[in-house]
């Protein structure tokens, strides 16, 4: 095979959806992954308006008017924004269309190791094959092929068991999506011994008795195996008078969230799981996927045409498309967030969406997708503190105060700029 402009690593959404808007700029692409044809098992849900701004509504498969939050005895809070399911199958052929049309090439292996040169980079394939390119992408997942991460900060997971299912006479109203449901009133004193991490429920009525449940993790560390929460799973179908009459399809989600960013200064370029682009307050990437592959991709088509090109300028040029220094500021103050949630029992956790949806509908909506600029997130941050009971700033101060308080503080101080530090 001639030397490559880009070989990306992975065939999940991430990996096609940057071959993609790179082979429609012209450049020569392969993508390395397993054999067989793209298979993507997720089930993805985004807010309407997102696949709006993406110029993607096709991809709306499902669409409910309204979005609920559960609160337990606090009762329930009925949100004015769409939410979708998104058809993966419509994504899935749009972007290999593109492809096709680019002629990308298709290379079935796994990346085991790169030996970067000043043209180039040799990746060897766990089959002994060798594939040699100007710039990797490496898109293969949360566990990345080559893309290297600290293990400090520790992420924290986000884990799921969901179950699409027939059902008779479904408590869920089909227009109406569950995003969150904190009531556990029903467990029993022993049940929430067993699995003290708070759980929430996140269901879909699509009509006809076909119901999506799923129990979720919002954060964890370390992660809640998946048996527990089939467990707590069916407990809550018990208390809600499910029972299913048939299992359609089962999930099983593992998403680490927070931890390091990678470095920056690598040439391998990291995109999607790999570039640690999880929101770290809510567990979503795909609409953070899709919004910044044409970026990345414009970047290196600009780099590489460059005359006196290099692959090191740009790599470089990529990363800082990635994570520029708002972004990288916003990711320390989500972080923070996420490890406040992490000390909060299930009763401060109610407490503390209870004081989130109560926010401005613009902000909440553009803190839940990462559309915030980091003065403006820093704002709402603030505002939520001041809204929250006095119990829980206490609980969000000893935070602040201990060491998630200390690694922001020395994130956000090696992101000022340079003139800023001067005395």
């Amino acid at each position: 095979m001639p030397v490559l402009d880009v070989l990306v690593l992975g065939k999940g959404p991430a990996g096609i959806a940057i071959a993609a808007e790179l082979a429609d700029r012209g450049l020569t692409v392969g993508v390395l992954g397993p054999s067989g044809p793209v298979y993507w098992p997720a089930q993805y849900g985004a807010w309407k308006d997102e696949l709006h701004s993406l110029g993607m509504p096709e991809l709306a498969e499902h669409t409910w008017p309204e979005t609920v939050i559960g609160l337990g005895e606090e009762g329930r809070r009925t949100l004015p924004h769409a939410y979708a399911r998104v058809n993966k199958q419509r994504l899935r052929e749009q972007l290999l269309h593109r492809c096709e049309a680019g002629r990308v090439r298709w290379v079935d292996g796994r990346a085991a190791a790169v030996e970067h040169t000043q043209s180039g980079s040799r990746i060897r394939c766990d089959d002994g094959q060798i594939l040699e390119t100007r710039i990797v992408v490496d898109a293969s997942g949360h566990r990345p092929a080559l893309v290297q991460r600290s293990s400090s900060p520790a992420p924290g997971f986000q884990t799921a068991f969901g179950l699409l299912i027939e059902c008779h006479d479904s408590p869920f109203s089909p227009d109406q999506a569950v995003l969150m449901d904190w009531d556990d009133s029903w467990l029993s004193s022993a049940d929430r011994e067993s699995l003290a991490t708070p759980t929430f429920l996140y269901a879909m009525d699509f009509g006809n008795g076909r119901v999506f449940v799923e129990e979720t993790v919002l954060v964890s560390r370390p992660a809640v195996p998946f048996d527990a929460l089939e467990r707590r799973l069916h407990q809550r179908l018990n208390a809600l008078g499910i029972t299913p009459r048939r299992i359609l399809e089962t999930e099983r989600c593992y998403i680490p969230m927070g931890g390091a960013l990678p470095d920056p200064g690598q040439r391998t370029v990291g995109f999607g799981g790999a570039a640690a682009m999880v929101h770290p307050a809510t567990g979503y990437l795909l609409t953070r996927v899709l919004g910044a592959a044409p970026a990345l991709a414009e970047t290196l088509a600009r780099e590489l045409a460059r005359d006196g090109a290099t692959p090191v300028r740009a790599s470089h040029a990529a990363w800082q498309t990635l994570w520029p220094r708002d972004r990288r500021q916003r990711r320390a103050l989500f972080r923070f967030g996420m490890e406040l949630l992490l000390r909060l029992d299930h009763r401060q956790t109610m407490a503390f969406f209870d004081a989130f949806f109560s926010l401005p509908p613009a902000s909440r909506q553009r803190y839940l997708g990462d559309d915030l600029t980091a003065a403006e997130l820093r704002g709402t941050m603030m505002h939520l503190f001041r809204s929250v009971p006095a119990s829980l700033r206490v609980a969000m101060a000893r935070t602040a105060l201990a060491a998630p308080g200390m690694e922001l503080a020395a994130s956000l101080l090696r992101e000022l700029p340079p003139q800023s530090t001067r005395l």
